[in-house]
């Protein structure tokens, strides 16, 4: 009798390699444990404080529209968020759901097979997830002393073959901010 394939076994090499990323502490855990009013969580850049009142509202008036698909195109929010950040076109924004969605999107749209994409350490764990997905070759580049981001030796290593940058600011999990002339001068 022959023994089946799991799926992982019939996966992509670069895909069964990937490490499971955990957004978050154990929240649902916590609240178990915990009245659920005395818990802040910030382990999942979550805000404390709830949804906005206008979101609640704007949600509420549209029930009516659950059928039906959303526009494909996220028409209106990109000219909305063009209008917002002139002279950017609504034709070089993305959306999509949630930033880990447009990490992944971002990686298999630019990265092909041994790519390097330079990732500053330690940071958010779905970088090299993503990479490695669109089969590139993560490189890390060490935070400084403080966990601070030296701009200066990230150039300079940037410039050698690397095809992407990850940068995220506030960093997860440091939560140290890039400044924003150093953003501008790494652009």
């Amino acid at each position: 009798m022959v023994t089946p394939k799991t799926a992982k076994a019939l996966a992509r090499k670069n895909i069964r390699c990937l490490k499971p990323c955990v957004h978050g502490g154990k929240v649902w855990e916590a609240i178990q444990k915990t009245e659920k009013s005395t818990l802040l969580n910030f382990s999942s850049s979550i805000n404390p404080f709830g949804s906005s009142q206008k979101a609640v509202e704007s949600i509420a008036n549209s029930l009516e529209n659950i059928p039906f698909y959303p526009d494909s195109n996220s028409t209106l929010l990109r000219e909305a968020i063009a209008g917002r950040f002139e002279p950017i076109s609504a034709d070089n924004i993305v959306v999509g759901n949630g930033s880990t969605e447009l990490i992944y999107l971002f990686a298999e749209t630019f990265l092909e097979k041994n790519d390097i994409a330079l990732i500053p350490a330690p940071t958010f764990g779905e970088y090299e997830n993503a990479v490695r997905k669109a089969d590139g070759k993560p490189v890390y580049f060490k935070l400084g002393s403080g966990l601070c981001f030296e701009a200066e030796g990230f150039i300079r290593r940037m410039k050698k073959d690397v095809k992407v940058v990850f940068l995220c600011s506030p960093n997860n999990p440091t939560s140290m901010l890039i400044p924003h002339r150093t953003l501008v001068s790494v652009v």
